[in-house]
């Protein structure tokens, strides 16, 4: 799907006829407008498998913890054999040293969406003596993402931005394409704690196992349906660029 205007806030996985939801006969990915596509690069299998995984940060503004999110976190990097950073570790400061060199990012931590000035969109994660926490969109242009094939922001409102005049969007999703990574995976609103852990178990599980993003993604909306049969617990993700 190549969206335009208002449909770059349609969740297409949970489009239906009255019997069947989309994703359950297609695997659905997105692409960013073509001015956006040059920049993007092709995935990297040199690093295989390197996850950088950051969750439930302890951050300085009045968040409520995110208890689902560690477990999640946990779960992953011990399926990868990686980096689990969590709470007060979970660091604005490790994202700029360390995420050049994984070629999977994960980050789940409270995302805020700032519709007056989308460039200070935020994901909340801890400060520390270096950094206040708040990595800001405009910021994110700053990283080098280079080395990165996907990038996953298991957040709340990561794809949700200003529709720019170029048919693009502002905000958190599209500033990690510009600094390199050539997928993201991001949601549309304020998910569910526990629903989402469940999400990105599932989905890493057939990552991991060979699947694009998009098939993995399509294989855990169908997993979380079992149990959380409203698309709000699992129609609020989807995967952007290219897996």
């Amino acid at each position: 799907v190549v969206p335009h205007g208002v449909l770059h806030y349609v969740p297409f996985a949970a489009l239906t006829d009255g019997n069947r939801y989309l994703n359950e006969d297609y695997v659905i990915s997105s692409l960013p407008s073509a001015n956006t596509l040059k920049y993007l690069p092709k995935p990297d299998s040199s690093v295989s498998n390197a996850m950088l995984a950051l969750g439930n940060p302890t951050t300085s503004a009045f968040l409520s913890p995110l208890r689902y999110a560690q477990s999640e976190v946990e779960g992953i990097a011990n399926l990868f054999d990686s980096q689990m950073l969590v709470g007060s570790a979970a660091t604005e400061s490790e994202i700029w040293s360390d995420s050049g060199k994984a070629n999977i990012l994960h980050i789940a931590a409270h995302g805020e969406y700032n519709p007056i000035n989308p460039l200070f969109s935020t994901l909340h994660l801890a400060p520390d003596s270096e950094h206040d926490g708040r990595l800001e969109v405009h910021e994110i242009y700053d990283l080098n993402l280079t080395a990165t094939d996907l990038v996953v922001l298991s957040a709340c409102q990561t794809n949700v931005g200003e529709l720019s005049r170029g048919d693009e969007i502002v905000g958190l999703n599209r500033a990690f394409f510009y600094a390199g990574a050539p997928a993201v995976m991001a949601s549309l609103w304020n998910i569910d704690d526990a629903a989402t852990g469940l999400l990105m178990r599932e989905f890493y599980d057939h990552f991991k196992n060979g699947m694009s993003a998009a098939e993995s993604l399509q294989q855990a909306q169908q997993t979380v349906k079992e149990e959380y049969p409203h698309p709000y617990f699992w129609a609020a993700f989807s995967v952007t660029g290219i897996n």
